[in-house]
C-alpha cells in the first residue's frame, strides 16, 4: 500500500491494514475458538465412563452433547443483539469467562443434573463465541482480507473437535474427570488473555456510524429485510449443508463399521475432511479476497459436497477416500465462503449482528435436523444407507439451486 492510499484511509477513519496484524489476530482468534471447541468435544470419547460414574441412562447422557445444539437454536438471535450492544470483543471475552465458569461447575458436579447444567452453561458460551467471532473479523479486519481471516477462523470446530475427541481419553486417564475439566478451562483462559492483550492494539477498520455508536437504531423494516428472499435463499443453502455435514461426520463411522472397517480407521475416515480443511479453508478465503467474489466459489464447494456425501455414506473402498478428499478439499469451502459473504447478505454493518445471529440459528437448526432426520431415513435397523444418502444429497441439490438464485458477488 503506497503512502497516498494510507493517507486516504487515515482521513476516512479506517485503520491501516498490516498483514501481520490481521494474520496474528486471526490465528489468536482461532486458538481461542479451538480451546472452546475442545471443551465441547471433550465428552463424546469418554461418554461411557461419565455415564457409568454418574449413573446416567443413554437418553440422559445424550444431553451432554445435544444441549449445545438446543442452546444455539434458542439463544443465537439474542447473542447477536448482545454483540451489537456490547461489541464483539467484549462478547468474545465474556464467552470465554462463561465457559471457564461452566467447566468449574462441571468439575465440581456431584450429580448428573449438575453436570448437564454445566454443559448448558458451556453451550451458552459456545453460542456467544460463534456469533461474536465473525463480527470481530468484520469490525477489525479490512474487507480485502476478511476472506483469509474467515478461512482461518472457520477451522476452529475442525481442529477443536479432532483434538478434543482424540486427546481427551489420555487426559482423562491421567487426570480424571475433574482434572480434565480444569485443564481445558485453563487453556480457554490462556487463549482469552492472549487475544485480549493483542486486541488492545487493534482499531476498527472504519469509524463507527451513529447507529453503531449507540445513536439511531435500525428500523423494524430494516430487520424484517433479513427475512426477504435473498437472505432466506442464502440461509437455506447453509441449512442443508449443515444437515449434510452432520450426517457425514456422525454416521459415516457407523456405516463403515457395519461394512467391516475397524473403529479407529472409520474414525479417521470421518475426520479426514476436517483435517484437509486446514489447507483448503484458508485457501478458499484467500481466493475470495483476491477475486472479490464468493458466489462462484460457494456454488462449486456446495455442489462438490453432494457427491462427497453420497460416497462417504455408501462406499467403504477407494471411492470412500475420493469422497473424503472431495469434501475436505472442496466441500469444506462452504463455511468460510458463507461467512465471507454475510456482510453482502446483511446489506449494512448495523444489521450484521442480527444476520450472524440468524446464521448461527440456521447452523444449529441444521445440526438438529440432521441428528433427527438421518436415523429416521436409515430405518430401525440402520441399514438404508443408499436411500438416506440419496435423500440428503437431493436436499443439498436444492440448496445449490437456492444459492444460484441468491444475488451476491
Amino acid at each position: 500500500m503506497d503512502g497516498e492510499k494510507m493517507e486516504k484511509k487515515a482521513k476516512s477513519g479506517e485503520s491501516v491494514s498490516h498483514p501481520e496484524r490481521y494474520l496474528a489476530f486471526s490465528i489468536l482468534l482461532l486458538a481461542m475458538g479451538t480451546t472452546i471447541t475442545i471443551v465441547q468435544y471433550k465428552v463424546p470419547s469418554i461418554l461411557g465412563p461419565l455415564m457409568k460414574s454418574y449413573g446416567m441412562s443413554s437418553s440422559t447422557g445424550s444431553w451432554l452433547m445435544s444441549v449445545f445444539t438446543a442452546v444455539g437454536i434458542f439463544l443465537s438471535i439474542s447473542a447477536g443483539s448482545l454483540a451489537k450492544k456490547m461489541g464483539p470483543k467484549r462478547v468474545l471475552l465474556l464467552g470465554c469467562g462463561v465457559i471457564v465458569f461452566g467447566s468449574a461447575i462441571g468439575a465440581a458436579a456431584g450429580s448428573s443434573l449438575a453436570l448437564i447444567a454445566s454443559r448448558l452453561i458451556e453451550g451458552i458460551a459456545f453460542v456467544l463465541v460463534t456469533v461474536a467471532a465473525p463480527l470481530a473479523i468484520e469490525k477489525y479486519v479490512s474487507p480485502d482480507n476478511q476472506g483469509t481471516a474467515n478461512g482461518i477462523w472457520a477451522l476452529w470446530i475442525c481442529l477443536g473437535s479432532v483434538i478434543g475427541s482424540t486427546a481427551t481419553p489420555a487426559v482423562f486417564e491421567a487426570l480424571g474427570m475433574r482434572g480434565t475439566w480444569l485443564l481445558y478451562a485453563a487453556l480457554v483462559a490462556i487463549a482469552a488473555v492472549a487475544l485480549a492483550v493483542f486486541m488492545r492494539k487493534m482499531r476498527p477498520v472504519a469509524a463507527p456510524t451513529s447507529e453503531e455508536a449507540g445513536g439511531e437504531k435500525a428500523s423494524l423494516r430494516a430487520y424484517l429485510s433479513l427475512l426477504a428472499p435473498r437472505p432466506a435463499l442464502f440461509l437455506f443453502a447453509y441449512l442443508v449443508f449443515n444437515i449434510e455435514i452432520l450426517a457425514v461426520l456422525s454416521y459415516t463411522p457407523t456405516f463403515l463399521q457395519q461394512s467391516g472397517m475397524d473403529a479407529s480407521l472409520s474414525g479417521f475416515a470421518s475426520s479426514l475432511p476436517g483435517l484437509l480443511a486446514i489447507a483448503s479453508s484458508p485457501l478458499f478465503g484467500k481466493i475470495a479476497d483476491r477475486t472479490g467474489k464468493t458466489k462462484p466459489l460457494y456454488l462449486v464447494a456446495l455442489a462438490a459436497s453432494i457427491p462427497a456425501t453420497f460416497l462417504m455414506m455408501t462406499q467403504s473402498g477407494p471411492l470412500l477416500w475420493v469422497g473424503a478428499l472431495l469434501m475436505g478439499l472442496v466441500g469444506y469451502g462452504v463455511p468460510v465462503l458463507s461467512l465471507t459473504a454475510l456482510p453482502q447478505i446483511a446489506g449494512s454493518k448495523a444489521l450484521m449482528p442480527a444476520m450472524v445471529g440468524l446464521f448461527m440459528l440456521v447452523q444449529s437448526l441444521g445440526e438438529f435436523l440432521g441428528s433427527f432426520l438421518v436415523p429416521i431415513l436409515l430405518g430401525p435397523a440402520m441399514a438404508e444407507w443408499t436411500f438416506c444418502a440419496a435423500v440428503v444429497s437431493a436436499t443439498s441439490a436444492l440448496g445449490v439451486v437456492a444459492l444460484a438464485l441468491c444475488r451476491f458477488k
